[in-house]
């Protein structure tokens, strides 16, 4: 009697290979699209947890926003000793906001929330970065920058000339000055583009971004209301950038409702 034997061909088996790949390259997309979204989540969530942050900070110095004066010394590791300061420019509160949450905040406990999820990024210290894990990723700075229309009178975006000096408007913002605090952003994703292929500069890429009012939700910096022109010669060099720059600072809009 004959034996059947079981079994695949040659080519039965390379049809099946050739199945499994279409399928894979149509799965992947999907999986890829799920983890960004998730990964979305995750940073919206920080943000929302961010903000509570700054609640603190507002009510241990009378309804103020983060501030710091010319000169100040930003602290960024945690406040206890050996610690590290870096002397930087006034504007430079934007990325070093998080010196000034030790008191309200302590970072080993914090500045986990402060930072979007990311391979390169330590999870026992995540604010100790070697800038060989790529650009962007810096000691001492967290995942979202702070406006700086927050951190500066008004006037520094509605100057005419008055004779006023630049330091004059080096005071901080309170909390009831914002005017629009539902379009009026806090802290935004800044390390968006580090983490998916940005073009036009980032731009036109979907980032998660805190408003004053207290809701997070994400936006393009493109979306944004353009940023105001002829600025003061202080910020020569960092501007016109859309959220920092919008007419009128704390008492403009920067996306529209």
């Amino acid at each position: 009697m004959r034996q059947i034997r079981g079994g695949f061909t040659l080519v039965e088996l390379m049809v099946s290979i050739g199945i499994i790949a279409i399928l894979i390259g149509l799965a992947l997309p999907a999986l890829t699209g799920a983890r960004r979204e998730a990964g979305d989540t995750v940073v919206l969530a920080n943000l929302r947890q961010s903000a509570v942050a700054f609640e603190q900070y507002a009510q241990r110095h009378n309804d103020s926003l983060p501030w710091a004066p010319a000169g100040h010394a930003f602290s960024i590791t945690p406040d206890r000793p050996p610690t590290t300061e870096l002397h930087g420019g006034y504007w430079d509160l934007s990325v070093y906001w998080t010196s000034l949450m030790h008191e309200v905040a302590p970072w080993p406990e914090w500045f986990g929330l402060w930072c979007v999820p990311d391979p390169r990024r330590q999870t026992e210290a995540p604010w100790d970065l070697e800038v060989a894990f790529g650009p962007g990723f810096t000691e001492g700075v967290s995942s979202f920058q702070y406006a700086r229309s927050l951190y500066a009178r008004p006037g520094m975006w509605a100057r005419t000339n008055t004779g006023a000096s630049t330091g004059d408007f080096f005071r901080p913002v309170r909390v009831y000055e914002v005017r629009y605090a539902s379009s009026k952003a806090m802290l935004f994703d800044r390390e968006k583009c580090l983490r998916v292929r940005c073009d036009d500069n980032g731009m036109r890429v979907k980032r998660a971004v805190y408003f004053v009012d207290g809701h997070a939700a994400e936006h393009t910096l493109e979306e944004a209301n353009a940023p105001v022109e002829g600025l003061d010669p202080s910020l020569a060099g960092l501007g016109p950038l859309p959220i920092h720059d919008t007419a009128g600072g704390a008492y403009g809009r920067d996306y529209a409702n």
